[in-house]
């Protein structure tokens, strides 16, 4: 049986930085004129409950690697939502969303194509340097 640890505040700060960072994709989302899981859905690339899912649950974990790349594959994705999108994953790449250094560096691999910036290494979060 495995035994839970305790949620640290360092944990929470980095779950509630993450829930964040999805309302600002939700909120470009909205901004860009599309209002409802349908349309989000169609813009994202996903399904309507994964749109949903995404965009309003309680935020205990973030997109898995997958649906962020159908995501930035979608070709109805409005700019901004794309840059929020990236953001959303160098974050998650550098350790913001409070993931052991072995769940980021695996994350990380999942896109190559986006362009981590050598100072970003410098924004580690301070679970992951040592």
């Amino acid at each position: 049986m495995r035994v839970r640890r305790p949620v640290t505040d360092l944990q929470l700060e980095a779950k509630a930085r993450q829930a964040a960072k999805i309302e600002e994709v939700r909120r470009a989302l909205t901004a860009a004129g599309h209002r409802t899981a349908a349309e989000q859905a169609n813009v994202l690339g996903v399904s309507r409950s994964t749109a949903w899912a995404l965009l309003n649950r309680d935020k205990k974990a973030g997109p898995s690697a997958i649906v962020l790349k159908r995501i930035l594959s979608s070709q109805n994705l409005p700019q901004e939502v794309r840059r929020k999108v990236e953001e959303y994953i160098k974050e998650k790449s550098v350790g913001w969303y409070a993931h052991d250094k072995r769940r980021v560096r695996w994350f990380r691999d999942q896109f190559p194509t986006i362009a981590f910036r050598d100072n970003e290494a410098a924004g580690l979060h301070p679970s992951l340097i040592g």
